[in-house]
């Protein structure tokens, strides 16, 4: 399995992906792991219509996903996987999928809670998305926030959540 990046973003497949991450990391599909917009027919044709020609598109549930990742479904693909929110990810890692690291591009700042702290211009972290964060990184995923791919990543993003929302 060829999993190219692992990334968070509340809007999945958009501009910034379909027009700066798919190009640079030449990703041949993209893998959208989002129970709503499986299910929806109309989410599904706006996030096709977003994929840049040429690149598959797969929308799939947490349950499909996870299938088809042990079935090594996407074998000798270029893949990049995008999710709405970490859970997604502890979900992959906890059924053995790897994800050496997870990208944080727009998190939160569609939902925000009482309890979010901004992280960056375009992260909002809430208590149940910094526990799930910090039990990613307590399996080793590395967290890196970046909106774009040549943005500089900020260093050691779960420190700076820690620290953060401690203040």
């Amino acid at each position: 399995m060829n999993i190219l990046n692992c990334r968070v973003d509340d809007r999945l497949v958009h501009g910034c992906v379909a027009t700066m991450w798919v190009p640079k990391l030449h990703v041949e599909r993209v893998l959208c792991i989002d129970d709503e917009s499986a299910d929806n027919p109309m989410l599904k044709n706006a996030l096709r219509m977003a994929t840049p020609n040429g690149v598959f598109l797969s929308v799939l549930t947490h349950e499909k996903a996870v299938e088809n990742l042990k079935a090594d479904r996407y074998q000798n693909q270029a893949v990049m996987i995008v999710a709405k929110s970490p859970k997604t990810f502890l979900t992959l890692v906890d059924n053995g999928i790897p994800v050496p690291s997870l990208t944080l591009g727009n998190l939160g700042n569609i939902d925000k809670t009482a309890d979010s702290v901004v992280i960056s211009r375009y992260i909002t972290v809430n208590d149940e998305e910094a526990a799930v964060l910090e039990q990613l990184h307590e399996k080793g995923v590395r967290l890196e926030a970046k909106l774009q791919p040549a943005d500089d990543a900020i260093a050691d993003f779960y420190q700076v959540m820690k620290d953060k929302r401690k203040s």
